[in-house]
């Protein structure tokens, strides 16, 4: 098994809840706008909140001295939450459809970076975590595709 250290695992076992319910909850959140439009913004909320932990678990894992990928790409996360936060929630801006590249294209990058990051770095630590968060991670691409072929993307 890859990097296989039980330790390790236990304390980033948060990070590994957190990456992963940020993608179920995208899944649903995408899924939702094609087939159950009033609760959408439950799940879009939901991966916001999601921030407050990532955030907490990135500076903890800075602070001590944790691999690039268990630390940055949360942090990253959290900002990619104050953009949405202020872009959807705030300022109320469309900038999907008609597509607005100047937001659009920022908040797509911090995003999916961010949480393909915080999957990737389970794999120096242990090969199904990272497998597993693979699988969301791809689950969670295929509802943007699902909604986008729905014209709800």
């Amino acid at each position: 098994m890859t990097g296989y250290k039980p330790g390790v695992i236990g304390m980033q076992l948060p990070l590994f809840i957190t990456v992963n319910l940020i993608n179920v909850f995208t899944l649903l959140m995408f899924l939702s706008r094609v087939k159950w439009p009033k609760v959408e913004i439950l799940f879009g909320t939901a991966t916001i909140i999601l921030a407050i932990p990532a955030a907490i678990i990135g500076v903890l894992n800075l602070s001590g001295s944790s691999n690039f990928f268990l630390w940055f790409p949360a942090i990253l996360y959290a900002l990619w939450a104050m953009f949405a936060l202020v872009v959807d929630y705030l300022l109320k801006i469309e900038f999907r459809n008609p597509a607005k590249p100047s937001i659009l294209v920022p908040f797509l990058i911090l995003f999916y970076f961010s949480i393909s990051g915080m999957a990737a770095g389970f794999y120096r630590i242990n090969l199904y975590l990272w497998l597993v968060s693979g699988a969301t991670s791809l689950l969670n691409l295929y509802g943007a595709y699902y909604a986008g072929k729905h014209g709800k993307g």
